[in-house]
């Protein structure tokens, strides 16, 4: 499993003039409209609760001027306190930060064919997911199990390893690779065995004795996806 960075409250100095600010500031202007602080649920709720007590207690001829509302919402803080909350969501260029730390991944309003797009990938990366894969496949005998993963660390450290600005297409292609490693690992273990089905167990060493230079030069790059050629083989001769 992943390990969730989390958000925490921005405890620098507030610049009014950044982006970062202006962002969350935006966000609490759209929760406080008219500059008035939004009444919880769970305190509408009590003084719902509390005006009926209060109506049979007078139906019943007993005093209701005991009754009050004793209630304070933690989450009802002061301007700046919601705000620094707020920025915590943020990086300095005012982008979004994702669970795991990340800028630049948040894909709201953008079109797919923005970021679906091959671009360079090192070796380092690509050998990490490869890597991964292959303990996957090799582990759940194929089967995509997201209890055991560690995708999502490896896309993180290739995330955090590269400009911003290339995150979004760089985890596209890196998530292409991933797609090619693991159907090269399936086509393996099924030219072994025909009727091998996936989740069943199988000669480890079919799958152990790739290795990524085996599958990469099999690639078929295109503009935005990737394919690959069938093993050596499986050639078909005319």
């Amino acid at each position: 499993m992943s390990m969730v960075v989390g958000y925490k409250p921005y405890t620098g100095a507030i610049d009014t003039s950044s982006a970062r600010y202006k962002r969350a500031k935006a966000m609490y202007d759209e929760g406080h409209p008219g500059g008035e602080k939004p009444k919880s649920a769970a305190k509408a709720k009590l003084e719902q609760d509390l005006k009926k007590l209060k109506m049979l207690k007078l139906m019943l001829g007993q005093k209701c001027d005991d009754l009050t509302l004793d209630f304070k919402n933690p989450l009802e803080a002061d301007e700046e306190t919601f705000i620094r909350n707020y920025m915590g969501l943020f990086d300095e260029d005012g982008d979004f930060v994702n669970p795991y730390g990340v800028a630049g991944m948040d894909i709201t309003g953008k079109d797919p064919s923005e970021f679906h797009k091959i671009i360079e990938v090192s070796e380092t990366a690509r050998q990490d997911m490869f890597d991964e894969t292959k303990r996957h496949f090799l582990q759940e005998n194929g089967v995509a199990n997201g209890d055991t993963t560690k995708r999502t660390e490896v896309f993180t450290r290739y995330q955090l390893s590269v400009e911003k600005a290339d995150r979004l297409s760089g985890t596209w292609t890196l998530g292409q690779y991933e797609r090619m490693y693991t159907k090269a690992f399936f086509e393996a273990v099924r030219e072994a065995d025909p009727n091998w089905q996936i989740g069943q167990p199988f000669d480890k060493n079919i799958v152990s004795s790739i290795t990524r230079e085996d599958v990469e030069k099999r690639i078929v790059k295109g503009s935005s996806e990737f394919a690959l050629k069938p093993r050596p083989s499986l050639d078909v001769k005319a």
